[in-house]
């Protein structure tokens, strides 16, 4: 393993940036233990846009790969394994975050650039920001369920168009925008991408009480968007008579405000000492 001084050195002094995928994908790589299969990048580079996944593969293997693996040599690539790896030692946990920062604040920076010039627009905007949310934590926002908890697209689908609804109720003169499938932190955003009035997730449940599960991606984005959060919970669900019970909650989701049970834990193994 070489020293992690390396890559930081990298990331200050040597990477030019046309496009976020260079810190994207150190950053993907640097928030799951140094390792990554070439399709989970791609779907972080998309923004996971499986429509277009086949696209986002070749961008990964075309820019950043020839870049990062050929050029500089801070990631080696195993063909047999179709993964990408980062050859240095993290064990150093002040250093890693140090170097996740600096991917953090790169790709910012060049967000806010394009928009400065005006180059970004609205939907490419926010498929930015969600591709920075995956990569700083993408594995994070897997959900758990039972298989007597499995999602049901009908009541997602009612869920949706009841919490819009109310939403354009309460935001009169606001743009409603419900996100892809599958957009980590939030289902709709109420304003523009470059003035966010709200991040709303939308939670739709047939049970009689208002519980459900959540990612810890999820509950992460809650609280880093704190002033700007709202939980819309559409239960009590009744496909036949389309009749519901709904509530929104403003703010972080925290244990002084939910019971959170953990439901499952991520264990990773420890290096030898």
């Amino acid at each position: 393993m070489r020293p992690i001084a390396e890559l930081l050195d990298f990331l200050e002094n040597q990477m030019s940036m046309q496009a976020v995928y260079q810190p994207v994908v150190i950053l993907h790589l640097l928030t799951h233990g140094g390792f990554a299969t070439r399709t989970d990048l791609a779907r972080t580079l998309g923004g996971y846009d499986e429509v277009g996944l086949e696209h986002w593969d070749r961008i990964l293997m075309k820019n950043p790969k020839l870049t990062l693996v050929d050029t500089h040599e801070i990631l080696d690539y195993d063909k047999t394994r179709q993964a990408f790896t980062l050859p240095f030692d993290l064990s150093d946990t002040e250093a890693v975050t140090q170097a996740q920062t600096i991917c953090e604040e790169a790709i910012l920076s060049w967000i806010q650039r394009r928009l400065a010039s005006g180059s970004l627009d609205e939907p490419e905007t926010l498929r930015h920001y969600r591709v920075l949310e995956l990569a700083k934590r993408g594995e994070q926002y897997q959900q758990f369920h039972s298989p007597a908890e499995a999602d049901d697209i009908a009541v997602e689908e009612f869920a949706m168009r009841m919490a819009v609804t109310h939403l354009q109720q309460q935001y009169p003169e606001a743009k409603i925008t419900q996100q892809p499938y599958n957009t980590p932190g939030f289902d709709v955003i109420v304003g523009s991408a470059t003035e966010p009035i709200a991040f709303v997730k939308v939670i739709g449940t047939q049970k009689l009480a208002p519980s459900f599960t959540l990612s810890e991606g999820d509950r992460q984005f809650s609280i880093d968007n704190n002033d700007r959060y709202l939980l819309a919970l559409v239960y009590e669900i009744n496909l036949h008579q389309e009749t519901y019970q709904f509530k929104i909650y403003r703010g972080a989701i925290k244990a002084n405000s939910f019971l959170l049970v953990p439901l499952q834990w991520q264990v990773k193994c420890l290096p030898e000492s």
